[in-house]
């Protein structure tokens, strides 16, 4: 395009300058309105990543307060398991000493029951009561205590 060939009057020229001053006008606003925006998504990322943060720290809290909770359940169930063990243990030392007292009173008991020679046994009356034999005396079973959980 060649300028020599453009007509260079006064209402031409008022008529470019115009529609350069409104596109120059248009973008300043435009401008104006971009830095509003940028300003306004600085502050929400801003935020965003302050709640990023509290998040973050919350997570680690209660990541914290679950390890810590679960160590003290673990601790718990070690000593219910010793405590249990333990239990077992005498229950069965008591269950091996009532069968040996049960085995040697019996075994007395089968001894003197065998004589060499049987002899007639001798008439009882019906009416009468027959003594029983002497049972060697057994220790009560004391019940197992109860857990103390504290």
């Amino acid at each position: 395009m060649d300028l020599s060939k453009i007509a260079l009057d006064v209402p031409t020229l008022e008529l470019s300058l115009t529609i350069v001053g409104g596109l120059l006008l248009i973008s300043m606003v435009r401008i104006v309105f971009l830095l509003r925006t940028n300003s306004r998504l600085r502050e929400s990322t801003s935020k965003m990543e302050q709640q990023v943060l509290n998040q973050h720290q919350e997570i680690l809290s209660v990541r914290s307060d679950s390890n810590a909770w679960r160590g003290e359940m673990q601790r718990m169930f070690d000593a219910f398991r010793a405590e249990f063990s333990k239990r077992l243990t005498e229950s069965e030392q008591r269950y091996q000493e009532v069968q040996q007292r049960c085995e040697t009173a019996v075994k007395p008991a089968e001894v003197s029951a065998t004589p060499a020679v049987p002899a007639p046994a001798p008439v009882a009356p019906p009416t009468a009561v027959m003594p029983k034999a002497a049972e060697p005396e057994e220790k009560a079973v004391l019940p197992v205590p109860a857990l103390n959980i504290s």
